[in-house]
């Protein structure tokens, strides 16, 4: 067995006295949720942990390993992969109490005298996706306890008589829908770290061979060119990246060669996660995702590359989760990458259709998120033009998440549909279309555009064909005007009277007063001015930063009915008090005079303290009379244009043509 595959003896001496030394509330938290394993108590609650929990749950008697409390069997899957034997063994490491070593033997010891596989179990405690997590925590775990006077020959034979039973499972249990699955991942992570572990030359050469094979055509399957995940979710994505950095780890330590394409795409979804996370280090709750911070995946992929730009958006040094994978050299090899400030501040994944907006990095800067993408898996909901902000150091809209995967629960299935997402909807109708839990009756397609970004503005749009049965193309457009105005533009393209919505879900409480609508945050305000006479109400409605966590918040909804060619346009303001702009919608001519209609082109002036703003939008090709366009006094000709005057002079930049 090669039980120093993670850290040798001397190493997890030095590591307890320096988790000891500076991480005292991880350590305290630690030895709680250890205490509380000991007592056959359960709650799911390390921040990656896929399905969290929130109510503890003891067994008074032996565990029943394929229970489920709570009626949501994701229970009975975090139960059965044993991330907390982790715990335990940190626990033991740090205090040197054998009673988290007895614990360890009784509980491993059981599971393995109960829990066979056999008929039924590949759904409940023998899913493939459960035996390669236990791979990697299982082997992590006895390493801890491996100096122990406890762990006698009979747990560590019943131990890798086990493992070899996973990595036969593994092995033969493999099918082609995995190769475009997370599943297909955490299976031949697992496998790897079984085929490391195993001091069985035959065994362990064909595992090593075989997961390396597979973890090779998978990342190149499941990771477009810019980086993201197919399957759309930031969760998953990181539970891919996990895998892939630990096994870029393990093959360092033990010599063994990466392929270029694994460590290649691996550094792709590792920037992916540095442009994407929002000022407060925090992941979007996109599709089945939580509000879990970046920074220790940053800080393993930035130890891992020696990059500094990656290490720009992690911890200053090696966290407490990162070190008991990565060693102790790795404090002092770590404080020796040299930070790099990011090439690009906003930044579009144009394959995915995932486009981070911001005014710089700093924790107080502004940020947007907007998806015109793919569904993506299961996993992926009905989010096509969905926007979110972060401002002020604080969340205003988002995305309110999952809560839960219970097939049937009326909570999930409003989560993942289009009115619970920033979007808009026609006629009260759902452009993409759920079918229980993780299913769709029909799925618009999305239609991208580029994605243009200078140092005074972004420029991006998306389009979607989820209601050409209607004869209604949608489009929506956003004009970042940094730092802190965006304006959003919703266009629906087609014939006949139709009803409009436009869908805000806030963070926080808000207020409608004129045409506006205010969020006040705790450090400051984010105000929606509704250029359009529209009809306004709120809602509250759920929202789920975490599995197993609902709250309720504000929902606006808006209302336009139109005839043919419609727009809504709604500018976006963040500011520290009251929203500091005024705005006026203004006439569009041509040269000749003539005014053009709204269906034609639109335009506003936006005051603030510093400059004005005239910002121009052509919705349709103009063909009646002269081409040249006067806006306020001035001549231009594009589709998109921006004026800005103050101290410094005027100055005129066509964003689209």
């Amino acid at each position: 067995m090669n039980i120093n595959l993670y850290l040798d003896v001397k190493d997890i001496e030095h590591i307890s006295n320096y988790c000891i030394d500076n991480f005292a509330d991880e350590v305290m938290e630690t030895i709680r949720i250890a205490n509380d394993v000991s007592n056959n108590t359960f709650k799911f609650e390390w921040k990656w942990d896929m399905e969290r929990t929130f109510i503890p749950y003891t067994f008074t008697k032996d565990i029943i390993w394929d229970k489920a409390p709570n009626n949501d069997e994701e229970w009975i899957f975090m139960l059965n992969r044993h991330r907390y034997w982790i715990t335990l063994g940190q626990a033991y490491v740090l205090t040197k109490d054998e009673k988290y070593t007895k614990t360890f033997i009784r509980q491993l010891t059981h599971w393995i005298k109960n829990v066979i596989p056999v008929e039924g179990t590949e759904k409940t405690t023998w899913r493939t996706i459960e035996a390669g997590i236990r791979g990697e925590n299982w082997i992590k775990a006895y390493s801890y306890f491996s100096n122990s006077e406890y762990i006698d020959e009979e747990t560590t034979r019943i131990f890798v008589e086990s493992l070899k039973e996973h990595g036969e499972y593994l092995y033969s249990n493999y099918s082609d829908a995995r190769k475009l699955s997370n599943w297909g991942v955490l299976e031949s992570h697992g496998l790897l770290v079984i085929g490391l572990f195993l001091n069985d030359k035959e065994l362990s050469e064909k595992y090593i061979q075989e997961s390396l094979r597979r973890l090779e055509e998978q990342i190149g399957l499941q990771v477009m060119e810019d980086g993201m995940h197919w399957e759309q979710s930031p969760m998953y994505l990181n539970e891919v990246l996990h895998c892939y950095l630990d096994t870029i780890n393990l093959c360092k330590r033990n010599n063994i060669e990466i392929p270029n394409i694994i460590l290649e795409k691996t550094k792709k979804l590792a920037y992916a996660n540095l442009y994407m996370k929002k000022p407060n280090h925090k992941q979007i709750c996109q599709s089945d995702s939580d509000d879990t911070d970046l920074r220790d995946m940053l800080t393993k992929a930035a130890y891992l590359f020696e990059d500094g730009v990656l290490k720009f958006g992690s911890y200053e040094e090696i966290d407490f989760e990162s070190i008991w994978d990565l060693g102790y050299d790795s404090i002092k090899k770590y404080k020796g990458i040299k930070v790099k400030y990011p090439e690009y501040v906003s930044y579009g994944f144009e394959d995915s259709g995932n486009y981070y907006m911001r005014s710089g990095w700093s924790a107080h800067d502004n940020y947007m998120y907007f998806h015109c993408g793919t569904l993506g898996s299961g996993h992926g909901h009905a989010d096509l033009l969905h926007i979110s902000v972060f401002a002020n150091g604080e969340d205003y809209l988002i995305d309110p998440g999952r809560y839960t995967y219970i097939e049937g629960n009326e909570e999930r299935e409003y989560l993942k549909s289009c009115k619970a997402h920033n979007t808009t909807i026609v006629d009260d109708e759902e452009f993409t279309k759920l079918n229980g839990s993780w299913s769709y009756n029909s799925v618009a397609t999305p239609i991208k555009h580029p994605f243009i970004s200078k140092d005074a503005y972004d420029y991006l749009e998306g389009s979607h064909l989820g209601y050409m049965s209607k004869g209604i193309f949608t489009n929506r457009s956003v004009i970042y005007i940094k730092p802190d105005i965006w304006v959003l533009v919703d266009r629906f393209y087609g014939e006949g009277t139709h009803k409009y919505n436009q869908i805000f879900q806030f963070a926080k409480n808000i207020e409608l007063k004129n045409e506006k609508t205010i969020c006040k945050g705790n450090n400051g305000v984010l105000t929606l001015h509704h250029i359009n006479k529209l009809d306004k109400h709120i809602e509250k409605k759920i929202v789920s930063y975490h599995y197993n966590q609902i709250e309720l918040q504000d929902k606006l909804i808006t209302t336009l009915k139109g005839d043919g060619f419609t727009s809504i346009l709604t500018v976006i303001n963040s500011s520290k008090k009251e929203s500091n702009i005024s705005i006026e919608k203004i006439p569009v001519r041509n040269c000749n005079g003539r005014v053009l209609e709204d269906h034609e082109a639109e335009a506003i002036r936006i005051i603030n303290k510093e400059n004005t703003y005239i910002l121009t939008i052509c919705h349709n090709e103009i063909f009646k009379g002269k081409k040249l366009l006067n806006v306020y006094g001035y001549h231009i000709y594009g589709k998109v244009v921006l004026i800005t005057e103050n101290n410094e002079g005027i100055k005129k930049e066509v964003i689209k043509y």
